[in-house]
């Protein structure tokens, strides 16, 4: 089992903590719908990459094979190299994902959120790691072993939770080298000066030293230059992509259909008008109106499909690839169909009940 997934328990742990805090401070932390979205694109990546573990390891033993070096696992010198070198390649992952259009797409979602809480930390895009994991292939070239790599990019992300929340200050020295609370809300606000800046994992020394580094000095709104406007965990994880196709469409000329892609996403290709990216401090965020008996089935009921698909993830190593893929496509259904019910869809019970009606026949599977 993966440390991500032992986790799991911890991070639920530090969310009840954070939400204490918050009504002590008298400050409203978490809404729920939006906490709902965090969790169900949290373990739609998840699900994913269990999915896809044959794919994404594979790429790393392939190049694994033909590595420089022979390094062991109990040199605490290589597990230092090797801690500054996922972190540095996360680093060039990270802001290249801010940088090109088919890699914001997959990392969108994680940015999507109009809150800034530790259920934010927990919202990632479905397939980011089909992108991210070829950043790393150079480690496996070097000749660090597969189970360290896991471990070392396992604790990378660990790292990460803690930094999503609003509720801790600046921390004085520590600014310096850490990416702390303080900057990683910089790097989730959609305010221009502070768009595309420390995309650091663990150190921030990274964007001192590449020009990426912008601390935080004026009223945050977070979230997306275009905001998502849906709490629906399926359509946020599809609508980057949406957009990216819906633009290539609207392109003229074919070289820069291809261009949409690969370029910025603050490009815009000629023949197409520009749209204002400029964001008004406050900005409302996006809201929706459940009545208590929604809200109560969609919580209830989420609840169980993420124990259900903790079950699986726990299960996953010994389930075969048919299984996993039947597991996935369930899921998915799940995200729609909550989704679909949250925000009054006319189709989401239906989605639901059919959904529903397969959950004894996926479980009995697990």
């Amino acid at each position: 089992m993966s440390l991500i997934t032992l986790s799991i328990p911890l991070f639920f742990l530090l969310m009840g903590v954070e939400w204490l805090c918050g009504r002590l401070q008298g400050r409203r932390v978490f809404r729920g719908p939006d906490v709902f979205a965090n969790l169900s694109l949290g373990a739609a990546q998840t699900v994913f990459t269990t999915v896809a573990v044959g794919l994404l390891a594979g790429a790393y033993l392939a190049v694994y094979q033909y590595r420089l070096l022979d390094i062991s696992p109990s040199s605490a010198l290589a597990w230092t190299v090797l801690m500054l070198g996922v972190d540095f390649a996360y680093y060039w992952f990270h802001r290249t994902s801010h940088r090109m259009n088919l890699v914001w797409a997959t990392h969108a979602p994680h940015h999507q959120s109009e809150d800034y809480n530790l259920a934010v930390a927990l919202r990632q895009g479905p397939i980011q790691p089909l992108v991210s994991r070829v950043f790393y292939l150079p480690l496996a070239w070097i000749g660090f072993p597969p189970i360290m790599f896991a471990t070392a990019a396992a604790l990378n992300t660990l790292y990460q939770f803690w930094v999503h929340t609003e509720l801790i200050g600046k921390l004085g020295p520590l600014e310096w080298v850490l990416v702390t609370p303080s900057h990683h809300r910089v790097h989730h606000a959609c305010n221009g000066r502070y768009l595309d800046k420390n995309h650091g994992g663990i150190l921030i020394l990274w964007d001192r030293l590449f020009g990426t580094f912008e601390p935080e000095e004026e009223r945050i709104t977070y979230g997306t230059v275009k905001p998502i406007r849906t709490f629906n965990p399926l359509a946020a994880a599809l609508a980057p992509f949406g957009e990216l196709v819906a633009l290539t469409r609207k392109t003229p000329r074919a070289l820069d259909k291809l261009k949409v892609w690969l370029m910025p996403p603050e490009w815009t290709p000629p023949g197409v008008s520009a749209v204002a990216a400029e964001v008004a401090p406050g900005r409302p965020r996006f809201e929706v109106s459940t009545s208590p008996r929604v809200a109560l089935y969609v919580a209830v009921v989420g609840v169980l499909t993420l124990a259900l698909t903790v079950l699986f993830l726990v299960r996953s190593p010994s389930l075969p690839l048919s299984m996993r893929l039947v597991f996935a496509g369930w899921f998915l259904a799940s995200l729609g169909g909550l989704g679909g019910v949250l925000e009054g869809k006319r189709w989401g019970p239906m989605v639901e009940a059919v959904r529903l009606a397969s959950a004894p026949l996926v479980l009995a599977a697990l």
